[in-house]
């Protein structure tokens, strides 16, 4: 494993992506967001996805210069078209446009289609909070990767569908929930592919329906598994409902290579002022005393304290920032070489 300080993945991430077309602002939009979700101990949707995103700007499927457009509004929700640009950019309009119309509204509801990969999902969660509003986050039907079985099935119909809820306490986030409907994400399949590491049990599917720990197998035509059994599959239709069918993505299903239609991509952003039933103030301790009581249980065996949801991100951030971030070998070369197919030099590379 390699270790590289955060400014050096971001310098290098965007290069790349400036080299593929993105203009400077974008491609350091997108890199922060990659580096972000490694400092946030997700490598799933970190730099690992910097191959995976020129590949799609090289096939047409992620127009780099596109900029996010609002089809649709009202006082207290909006409907932006991301124009099937980067998603990281995507989502954050559509977040900003949430929390600006919660703050004057006390609730608002924001939609976004054409949006291609957002990456990690918490990262909106906790923008929202950093701004003194509450959000629930879903994206439903990225890529129209048909990627996960529903409960009971053996062939793939939905995507990973994940959700995040970010609360704020006084100034800051207070809890942040991030996570796929599929018992793992799916970078996280690409992670332990390229580690060479097994799945845990339970997980995926080979494409004859057995059941394997093997990750390539994922990619030889296998299909991930709803976490929780028929619990994960109920969410994940809640969050394909809302992030597809709610913002009417489907509708705009085109490619945006001119070819045939490649996907179906929606995400929603619901946001509540914490001011909106009782005193800001009031809600913010109440949050800090509910999870200082929750911290205050004593842990079972096996454990040694009980954690809020968000913490773990918090530790690793921290710890990462001060120490590096560790990169597996395949990685590394793979980043490399799309580096280096783009003309870029060793010295704009991680060697």
């Amino acid at each position: 494993m390699s270790t590289f300080q955060p400014e050096r993945l971001h310098a290098v991430a965007e290069r790349i992506f400036v080299a593929v077309g993105a203009p400077e602002v974008v491609a350091r939009r997108v890199a922060g967001a990659l580096v972000d979700a490694n400092l946030a101990g997700h490598d799933s949707h970190g730099v690992i996805r910097i191959p995976q995103y020129v590949e799609a700007v090289r096939k047409g499927e992620i127009v780099p210069g596109a900029e996010p457009t609002v089809l649709k509004q009202t006082p207290g929700s909006a409907l932006v078209d991301g124009g099937w640009g980067f998603g990281q950019v995507t989502a954050e309009r559509a977040t900003r446009l949430a929390v600006e119309r919660a703050r004057a509204n006390g609730i608002a509801a924001v939609g976004a289609v054409r949006c291609n990969h957002i990456g990690r999902l918490g990262e909106y969660g906790e923008m929202a909070a950093r701004e003194g509003v509450i959000a629930f986050v879903t994206a439903g039907g990225f890529g129209g990767q048909v990627a996960a079985a529903p409960f009971g099935g053996r062939t793939g119909l939905l995507g990973t569908n994940p959700l995040a809820f970010g609360f704020p306490g006084h100034d800051d986030t207070a809890m942040l929930v991030d996570f796929a409907t599929t018992a793992v994400a799916a970078g996280k399949i690409r992670v332990a592919r390229a580690k060479g590491e097994p799945l845990p049990p339970g997980a995926i599917l080979d494409r004859d329906g057995n059941p394997t720990t093997n990750a390539e197998d994922f990619y030889q035509g296998g299909v991930m598994l709803p976490f929780g059994g028929h619990k994960g599959y109920a969410l994940s239709l809640v969050v394909e409902l809302l992030g597809r069918v709610l913002t009417g993505a489907d509708d705009f299903a085109e490619d945006p290579g001119g070819g045939a239609v490649y996907g179906h991509s929606g995400m929603v952003v619901l946001a509540l002022d914490p001011g909106l039933f009782r005193d800001r103030d009031a809600y913010a301790r109440g949050v800090e005393e509910t999870l200082a009581q929750v911290k205050a249980v004593p842990p079972a065996p096996g454990f040694s304290e009980v954690m809020i949801p968000g913490e773990p991100e918090a530790r690793a951030r921290e710890r990462r920032t001060r120490d590096g971030i560790e990169v597996e070998p395949a990685t590394v070369e793979a980043i490399c070489a799309t580096g280096a197919s783009l003309g870029l030099g060793e010295e704009d590379l991680l060697h």
